[in-house]
């Protein structure tokens, strides 16, 4: 038998952990499936009705542009606009999170795994999804087409003075203006709502139609032997629920400061979470991330040092030592960064210091897939030991 790539072993050990894991009650309730598919959908309408707001603005004789903050603190609709937009991306990205965690089983495991009417439905929800969303952006493509090449006869009617004229002129300020005073900003938002809609509304339609039938457990899972889990499928277990954790407090205290109003609004439960993120998750997390270093390197040593039984087990060892090695490489990578980011080592070297911590939280970021990878190698390791006791 050929081996798989890595890939192939990384989407197979991905698919034993979600058969291992256990199932939320309430969020693969039809009541919670169909709560987050309207408020994914409320929440993208609210934040495309915030997006055609217009920012108004004044440019300066140096032809600076800034936002006109007099006619902003004026008028109620600004405020309400920036705060009705925080909110609303808010629940946007947390509706698709957890609609993903409610739906990954559906979404995730393969055919063999799912019975008939599972396959059915999600065949036809992501088929309709991509269906409407390509139909949705090919109209958009041929609106703008159309106001692209006809907008200049249409401006020449009446000697450019008549009601046409004016209207498409004002239509092309509207546009211009939508993104003048923050190009970018605006551009992040709209192109972030368009991969939520291209990602999202199959995800929807399924869960919305599964929302009628109850949770169906997996029949080779109801069929699996029941067998004790071995100490690296334990702690490997440990690590990533306590990984689970981390990132939904990180994640919870970085949503609250989406945006100034949300922070504004909010802010007394960031301050309320502050105190725990500094003293306990933080410091958790590099905890967590030096323990599951060190247990996987212990257990692959013994490993080694015991003989592997089945050259599957040795590639299982090879590819944790291999994003192990990944990680730790992240790891020191992070640590030397900020060093030299608040020290004066990076002037000694002739750094740059704008790109330290940039880098620093790429390497962090990067360092958390990598960990997590070999973890998951890590727990299907087992020793000749190991497999003769079993016998």
């Amino acid at each position: 038998m050929s081996k798989q790539s890595i890939f192939a072993e990384i989407r197979t050990a991905r698919v034993e952990r979600i058969l291992d894991a256990k199932q939320s009650r309430v969020l693969t309730s039809p009541w919670m499936r169909r709560t987050l598919s309207l408020v994914a959908i409320i929440s993208s309408y609210a934040v495309l009705a915030t997006l055609l707001i217009p920012t108004p603005y004044t440019i300066s004789k140096t032809n600076r542009i800034r936002p006109d903050y007099d006619l902003m603190d004026s008028t109620w609709l600004y405020d309400f606009r920036d705060t009705t937009q925080g909110i609303a991306l808010l629940l946007l990205i947390w509706s698709f999170i957890l609609l993903r965690m409610s739906m990954r089983r559906v979404t995730l495991l393969p055919n063999e795994y799912l019975d008939e009417l599972q396959i059915i439905n999600r065949d036809w929800a992501f088929k309709t999804g991509y269906l409407v969303v390509r139909r949705i952006g090919f109209g958009l493509a041929l609106l703008f087409a159309f106001l692209a090449t006809v907008g200049n006869q249409l401006t020449g009617f009446s000697a450019g003075y008549g009601i046409i004229p004016n209207a498409f002129r004002a239509l092309e300020r509207y546009v211009s203006d939508l993104s003048t005073e923050d190009p970018f900003g605006f551009y992040f938002k709209a192109f972030l709502l368009l991969a939520f809609v291209a990602y999202s509304f199959p995800l929807i339609l399924l869960a919305w139609r599964e929302a009628r039938f109850p949770e169906v457990v997996p029949e080779a899972q109801v069929n699996q032997e029941t067998k004790e889990p071995s100490t690296e499928a334990r702690k490997a277990k440990f690590y990533f629920t306590a990984l689970k954790w981390i990132l939904i407090f990180m994640a919870a205290c970085a949503s609250l400061a989406i945006s100034p109003n949300i922070f504004m609004t909010f802010g007394y439960l960031y301050y309320v979470l502050i105190i725990p993120l500094v003293y306990w998750v933080i410091p958790g997390s590099v905890v967590l991330f030096v323990w599951a270093s060190i247990t996987a390197t212990k257990s692959v040593i013994s490993a080694r040092k015991a003989g592997f039984s089945s050259t599957q087990q040795k590639r299982w060892a090879n590819l944790t030592t291999l994003f192990l090695t990944i990680t730790l490489i992240l790891g020191l990578a992070v640590g030397s960064l900020m060093v030299f980011a608040f020290s004066n080592a990076w002037r000694q070297l002739g750094l740059e210091s704008g790109f330290l911590l940039p880098a620093a939280l790429l390497s962090g970021f990067l360092m958390i897939p990598a960990q997590a990878i070999s973890m998951a190698f890590f727990a299907k390791l087992e020793t000749k030991q190991k497999v003769a006791y079993d016998e």
